[in-house]
């Protein structure tokens, strides 16, 4: 069974082709001509199922171009998950955290499992041992730092990601590139540490867009998952589309 997980974030348009469950090519899009891109995609590997993940405004007419040639599930807090959604207001969760929960729980049922998403943001989502979603954090990504940094003050310049840095800068770059990512990995390590100290046995689950950097760097034992979104939105997928026949 071929199934497409399409994920719209901020940063990238990006889309797994998922046989029997397993990455079988992952996709990256163009925003002005994923329309078409997708119908190049439909056209090859005739899916029998389509999921989307979109925190983005995008155009009305992919959802119809899907519907019309898939079983098709857009992903939104009202549908049937591997896990409980424990969170206060459900709706306002972010469909992308959503999924990442649901990875973890298909990769360690029954386990405590905090995932971390490195993306535009640093999201922490606790997934507690019973199957429930609790919730967790949300922090400004490491290209939101330096964005930040820049924009709110007269000085300071734009500054790029830079795996080469010290943790003293000897001049300003030097000293956004330490602060910046330095403190991006201690806060990362110290949040590992203080869900340690409250449930010491669980999971902790790496993915996003600088996974990479964190990875080779947190001194906490982590599980690299760079696709760990796409096997989310497939067994929701696999759940809701069951309905659909």
């Amino acid at each position: 069974m071929i199934n497409l997980c399409i994920d719209l974030g901020n940063s990238r348009l990006k889309c797994a082709v998922m046989r029997d469950g397993k990455l079988q090519e992952e996709v990256f899009f163009l925003e002005n001509t994923l329309e078409e891109e997708l119908t190049v995609l439909l056209d090859k590997y005739a899916p029998q199922g389509a999921i989307l993940a979109s925190v983005i405004n995008h155009p009305p007419a992919v959802e119809a171009l899907l519907a019309g040639r898939t079983r098709f599930v857009k992903l939104g807090h009202q549908l049937h998950f591997p896990v409980k959604l424990a969170y206060e207001k459900p709706e306002t969760l972010g469909v992308d955290r959503i999924a990442l929960v649901c990875g973890a729980s298909r990769r360690f049922p029954a386990s405590h499992n905090l995932v971390i998403g490195t993306g535009s943001a640093i999201t922490y989502n606790f997934l507690h041992k019973n199957g429930e979603f609790m919730g967790g954090g949300i922090s400004p990504g490491i290209d939101m730092r330096f964005k930040a940094l820049h924009a709110f003050t007269d000085k300071l310049p734009q500054v790029a990601a830079d795996a080469q840095y010290s943790l003293i800068g000897y001049n300003t770059r030097q000293s956004i590139l330490s602060g910046v990512q330095q403190g991006a990995l201690e806060e990362v390590d110290g949040i590992i540490n203080l869900y340690q100290a409250r449930y010491r046995n669980f999971n902790v689950l790496l993915t996003g867009g600088n996974l990479e950097f964190f990875a080779s760097r947190l001194k906490n034992k982590i599980f690299a998952c760079p696709y760990l979104l796409y096997e989310g939105l497939n067994s929701i997928l696999e759940i809701n589309a069951l309905e659909k026949n």
